[in-house]
């Protein structure tokens, strides 16, 4: 199983492989950020991401260039969990 590490948090858990991870982070008890619950529309989940992760589609690249993210950040709810990350953001 893949493990996800929060370097800010000092944790790691193991998730499912496929998993989401914003559902994975709020399943562990932390928060995250969103007005819109997961449809990648609000990019307030953003994260910065160390790790293999599934590229952006869509309406995630358009909401990534609209808020001028960096190279390393996405969306937290369109992240499917397949190899271990780290993750960090700046509301932890």
């Amino acid at each position: 199983m893949p493990k996800v590490s929060l370097p800010q948090k000092n944790i790691s858990f193991e998730v499912e492989i496929n998993s989401n991870l914003m559902n994975s982070l709020l399943h562990a008890g932390l928060p995250v950020a969103s007005s819109c619950h997961g449809e990648g529309i609000c990019s307030m989940c953003r994260v910065k991401i160390e790790g293999i992760v599934n590229l952006p589609k869509g309406f995630e690249v358009e909401a990534l260039k609209r808020n001028k993210c960096e190279s390393n950040e996405r969306l937290s709810c369109q992240i499917l969990v397949t190899s271990d990350l780290s993750v960090t953001t700046k509301y932890w």
